[in-house]
């Protein structure tokens, strides 16, 4: 995706050096309107004191050449000519910096993958018309992976507070006591003698009695057994919300849905990843949840820095919601028109495979 004209026009006798200070990609050099002579002009490329020729350039011959280089925020770099005349470059400026292997299916559907969503999101949609909740189901079984690993194609769903409340509810038919009745025995006994002090008390003492030993025994079984499904409420609500989170370098915070399987990815690893980009409205602004997953090299500075960071240490299959501030983002250009100025981007992501 690129975003913006970028050109220089290199005078021959002349360098041009600078720190880029925003990502963009060559696409093509070509002789300037006027000829000096007809002998070869060599355009030459500086990267951290390393020189290459990109192309030579000869009037009548080849006057001009498509190129295919990126050039990435950061570097230091100069552009000089070999020969007498004019060389004009163009390209164009890079809209973020995934732009090494990116192939997305974003072009191919519009449609929302519907198993990516929350059950939270698919309410608001289900309400709001967008989805048919008698299709559902049938949509969600059709959804598939391009993936070898069994458990990278199972989503990890956030518990809900209707979630919470049907489990809390079969703990507590679970758990609920029966009442346990006062024994036949005992009644029988209290009876008898209940009617020895009939002969010697007088009959309302002996009525009143009676009834008071039925009533005080249930009353305690009772409190002591309405004292233990409230604790397991709070037990069962702490379960259900414990959930992973890690504060990593520049405020980037990566909360563990599913650890994975096999050994943690480091840095200098190529991995394939599927993702959601959303802003913290809620509002998606990239994904790639199917198909193709998305390659880079981990730590190589092609991706924003929070995915860098964020990603080290994941396991295949394994799941993260990564909450990355605009520092380690796209600062406080953003990237329009998706992304505004100083966004703080929450991705959701697997790794679905490293090499």
């Amino acid at each position: 995706m690129f975003r913006g004209f970028w050109g220089l026009k290199i005078v021959p006798g002349k360098t041009y050096s600078q720190t880029v200070d925003a990502s963009f990609r060559l696409s093509n050099a070509a002789l300037g309107a006027t000829v000096v002579d007809e002998l070869r002009t060599s355009v030459v490329l500086t990267v951290d004191d390393k020189s290459f020729v990109l192309c030579s350039l000869t009037p009548g011959a080849i006057e001009q050449q498509t190129l295919d280089i990126g050039l990435t925020e950061g570097e230091e770099i100069t552009f000089e000519t070999q020969g007498n005349n004019e060389v004009h470059l163009t390209g164009n400026f890079i809209a973020d910096d995934m732009d090494s292997d990116y192939d997305s299916d974003e072009e191919e559907s519009d449609e929302m993958d519907l198993s990516d969503l929350s059950p939270e999101e698919l309410k608001e949609l289900i309400d709001e018309g967008l989805i048919d909740p008698e299709t559902l189901l049938e949509d969600m079984e059709d959804e598939d992976y391009d993936s070898d690993d069994a458990e990278a194609d199972m989503r990890i769903r956030e518990i809900t507070e209707e979630d919470e409340e049907e489990m809390i509810e079969d703990l507590e038919s679970e758990e609920e006591p029966v009442p346990v009745p006062v024994p036949e025995v005992k009644i029988k006994k209290q009876a008898k003698k209940a009617e020895l002090k009939r002969k010697a008390e007088e009959e309302e003492a002996a009525k009143t009695k009676k009834p008071k030993a039925k009533k005080e025994e249930p009353k305690k079984v009772k409190e002591e057994v309405k004292e233990e499904p409230k604790k397991t409420k709070e037990e069962a609500k702490k379960e259900a919300k414990k959930a992973k989170s890690i504060e990593l370098q520049g405020g980037v915070v990566a909360e563990v849905k599913k650890e994975g399987a096999g050994a943690g990815v480091k840095k200098g690893a190529r991995v394939g990843m599927y993702y959601i980009g959303k802003l913290t409205t809620g509002k998606v602004f990239d994904q790639n949840t199917k198909g193709k997953p998305f390659w880079f090299r981990l730590g190589a500075g092609e991706v924003i820095k929070g995915w860098d960071i964020g990603i080290v240490g994941m396991k295949k299959g394994g799941e993260r919601r990564l909450t990355i501030p605009a520092a380690m983002a796209y600062g406080k250009r953003g990237a329009p028109p998706d992304i505004p100025p100083n966004a703080t981007l929450v991705f959701d992501i697997r790794l679905v495979e490293y090499k």
